[in-house]
């Protein structure tokens, strides 16, 4: 029996605006965004406002996938307490700059992208969603 890999793919929760952030993402790595359910299913018992709120969806990029979903009314979605981030690794760091700047607009910037003393381009943020990234470039 052939042994099937390990993956390990990071679940985003958020308030109301997870397709939002879904599309957001998908424009900075380059993703297909899919939208497996929402909560228009009856049996989630979601109010009629909420019906077209994501349940299950998935954000597919060159080398990753990342699920998401809204969580439900009344309850709320736990941002990071700092202690955990989404790591993006480069090719280039034309594209990672890039990227950068996209996910550090109307967030909060915690080390500039710029290269570091150990050698690679490095920086992280806190992008508007609440997500903390860290986005690092080994090339010159």
């Amino acid at each position: 029996m052939e042994a099937k890999e390990i993956k390990l793919i990071p679940y985003l929760n958020f308030n109301g605006n997870c397709e939002e952030a879904l599309n957001f993402y998908s424009g900075i790595l380059n993703g297909t965004v899919e939208i497996q359910s929402r909560y228009d299913n009856p049996a989630m018992h979601a109010p009629d406002e909420y019906k077209d709120k994501i349940l299950h969806g998935r954000l597919h990029f060159p080398g990753g996938v990342i699920y998401a979903s809204d969580v439900l009314p009344g309850k709320e979605a736990h941002k990071s307490s700092g202690d955990v981030a989404l790591s993006l690794d480069f090719p280039d760091t034309k594209t990672a700059e890039r990227a950068f700047h996209m996910l550090a607009a109307h967030g909060q910037v915690h080390i500039p992208f710029k290269k570091q003393f150990w050698g690679d381009w490095h920086g992280n943020l806190t992008d508007h969603f609440g997500i903390r990234w860290m986005l690092n470039c080994t090339g010159a």
